[in-house]
């Protein structure tokens, strides 16, 4: 189910006060530049940037797990995809982020950057469009019965280097009703941020241009 507005941070309450667009640093910076865990911990976005009812609730570093926004294992038109895809790592920094009282219907989301070569990160993401492409339905086994994911990908203009956003649907089972959940990826040169917002799209493109606007300034210095 989609969280209920109540549930919403400060960015959404007020969209023509949130940027959308950002620039990225390609022509600027070093491509092959990349930064350690400690070092995207600190160009992580200020609790502040998530409005007044958040609170970051873990931060966690470690190799970058490339698993994508849905599961891609049934999907074997893409198996070569699947499997250069899993071989993708690099440095990684989350934050998660939680809004409200700690209850089951509180509103999660999710900040993540990761550093990699340019190359290489432009290249994840192009890996994420062609799964898309190939599998815009892909049947999942779970615990209780299989359900499908269907996946709907938005280039987003004016956004970092490149950004995507993800627009994944569930359906099957008692849970599941298809409603949407929202994720961007934008590339701010090696760096990749990946914002996760649930069923708030505004909330992920608006965290997303503040990701990259705080990339470009504390990592980059442009």
């Amino acid at each position: 189910m989609a969280p209920s507005d109540a549930g919403r941070p400060a960015a959404s309450e007020d969209p023509s006060g949130t940027p959308s667009t950002a620039p990225g640093v390609d022509g600027e910076a070093d491509p092959d530049r990349v930064f350690t865990e400690a070092r995207l911990k600190a160009a992580l976005l200020p609790a502040e940037a998530f409005g007044e009812r958040a609170r970051v609730a873990a931060t966690d570093l470690g190799p970058f797990g490339p698993y994508g926004h849905g599961d891609w294992g049934g999907c074997e038109p893409a198996e070569d995809l699947v499997e250069e895809q899993n071989g993708v790592d690099g440095a990684s920094a989350m934050q998660t982020v939680r809004f409200g009282p700690d209850t089951e219907d509180a509103q999660v989301i999710t900040v993540q950057l990761v550093s990699m070569p340019a190359a290489r990160t432009a290249r994840y993401l192009e890996i994420q469009r062609r799964l898309r492409e190939l599998c815009p339905e892909v049947t999942v086994d779970t615990e209780a019965a299989p359900v499908q994911e269907h996946h709907e990908t938005q280039e987003i203009a004016a956004l970092g280097d490149e950004a995507m956003l993800d627009i994944l649907r569930v359906t099957g089972g008692d849970e599941y009703d298809g409603s949407p959940s929202y994720a961007v990826d934008v590339r701010v040169g090696g760096v990749l941020a990946i914002v996760n917002a649930g069923g708030d799209r505004g909330t992920a493109v608006s965290l997303a241009a503040r990701a990259t606007q705080r990339i470009r300034a504390e990592l980059y210095g442009v």
